[in-house]
């Protein structure tokens, strides 16, 4: 995979990355296994991406609220709260892999990120969903959300299904439930992810909020480790860190793609 958590443009402290790469390390032990001939040129796109007529309206202005934090803001709901929208558009979606908020488990060391603002790290302790969110200590909002998990589980396949087309639809749904976007978004957030884990690009912007991949390793050869990340930013921020917007991303990439058919 072609990032590292500490080449990631977003400013958390390096304590807090190796924080996620201590927890992804964990997950990986109870993560199924994968032959060295797996390949993610076998991983399918989804099944509808997103076209100049399916870019969903303006993000719902209740999911974001100012903080004094790097990032100037947060997302307005819980850890709680997360867990729940998570879990109700996870059964409209006909999953039944839920989460429950009793499995969430804090690190024991709190951080201050650039700004001074305190905040907690938190994963899930379970072994088909793998979770971490970062908290606000004071506020108990929610600065982020990730999924995690190795190349090696990304690549291969469970029953026959899989392990990447799950990865990237779990990791979706905890967009939509987050960002708090309209049912029927899911297909272009999974879109989103497709593309920055297989494209160039390292991070896509949408409607306010940053998508992520990120890389490290666990200090073996054969063990990337992953991070699918959301979080909110300022608008003030897009440009400052030169984040690439996904609407004018898939424009040029589809203007590329009729230009080379041709």
């Amino acid at each position: 995979m072609k990032k590292s958590f500490f080449a990631d443009k977003t400013p958390l402290c390096k304590r807090a990355a190796a924080t996620l790469i201590a927890f992804a390390a964990v997950v990986s032990a109870v993560l199924c296994g994968c032959s060295d001939n797996d390949s993610i040129s076998n991983v399918k796109e989804p099944q509808r991406i997103s076209t100049g007529d399916e870019i969903y309206p303006a993000k719902n202005k209740d999911a974001i609220e100012k903080s004094e934090n790097v990032y100037k803001c947060r997302f307005n709901c819980t850890l709680q709260d997360f867990t729940q929208r998570y879990n109700e558009i996870y059964s409209n979606l006909g999953g039944s892999d839920f989460l429950d908020y009793n499995k969430w488990v804090k690190q024991d060391e709190s951080d201050t990120d650039a700004n001074g603002v305190l905040l907690d790290y938190y994963y899930y302790n379970d072994d088909k969903s793998n979770f971490t969110a970062t908290v606000e200590s004071v506020s108990g909002k929610l600065m982020n959300v990730g999924c995690a998990t190795t190349a090696e589980n990304f690549v291969s396949d469970s029953m026959g299904s899989s392990n990447s087309d799950l990865i990237l639809r779990k990791s979706a749904v905890m967009a939509q439930a987050v960002c708090k976007f309209p049912d029927g978004s899911t297909d272009v957030l999974q879109d989103i992810f497709y593309r920055t884990t297989f494209e160039s690009v390292e991070s896509l912007y949408y409607q306010g909020f940053v998508f992520s991949m990120s890389t490290g390793s666990s200090g073996k050869s054969d063990s990337s480790l992953m991070l699918l990340k959301v979080f909110p930013i300022d608008d003030s921020l897009k440009n400052e860190w030169k984040i690439a917007d996904y609407e004018q991303y898939v424009q040029t990439a589809t203007q590329q793609e009729t230009i080379s058919s041709q």
